[in-house]
């Protein structure tokens, strides 16, 4: 009889699906956006990415999109909803971690939340970097991300809500087109 501890870390059928070329870039490019994002803050030397967590968040990210696909009779998902996946997975399972903490709990303490936040703020402004914005408008825009910012630090989440949000704001996209 299987134990939770086996059916849990018996990723087979899942490497049989998304084949481990997949699985293997989509975590080398996860990897390499987690260096380049500490890098940007300097803070390489107090950190690190464990590797056995980060194979963990995109086992189950991919996981979970088997699921879906099966479930939805779908061969591929949205960009939308792969990055709630993944964002869900990264903060659940927190790969970056602080080797070495000197001060500032807050800053420290929310790693994973600010490199989500990043991901998600840089996937909703890609095609609108030469967009000026008004003063009301942009005042709107930096309290949407504060509020995200917030959301990712303290609120429960899953998926379907990451995803929701991030539809909502391109739905406002549309509009204020």
């Amino acid at each position: 009889m299987n134990d939770v501890e086996t059916i849990y870390t018996q990723y087979e059928d899942i490497v049989s699906e998304f084949t481990e070329q997949v699985i293997k870039n989509q975590y080398a490019s996860l990897y390499r956006e987690c260096t380049a994002f500490l890098e940007s803050l300097g803070v390489s030397d107090h950190t690190r990415i464990d590797k056995a967590i980060l194979t963990h968040t995109m086992m189950d990210y991919f996981t979970d999109i088997s699921r879906m696909k099966e479930f939805h009779h779908v061969k591929h998902i949205s960009e939308r909803k792969a990055l709630a996946y993944e964002t869900y997975w990264i903060l659940r399972r927190k790969p970056i971690q602080v080797m070495i903490n000197n001060g500032n709990e807050e800053f420290w303490a929310f790693l994973n939340e600010k490199f989500s936040f990043t991901r998600i703020a840089s996937f909703l402004t890609r095609e609108q970097k030469s967009v000026i914005l008004d003063e009301a408008s942009k005042k709107t825009f930096l309290s949407f991300l504060d509020t995200l910012y917030y959301f990712l630090k303290y609120r429960t989440l899953d998926p379907k809500t990451l995803e929701l949000v991030i539809m909502g704001f391109q739905t406002g996209q549309m509009v204020h087109e």
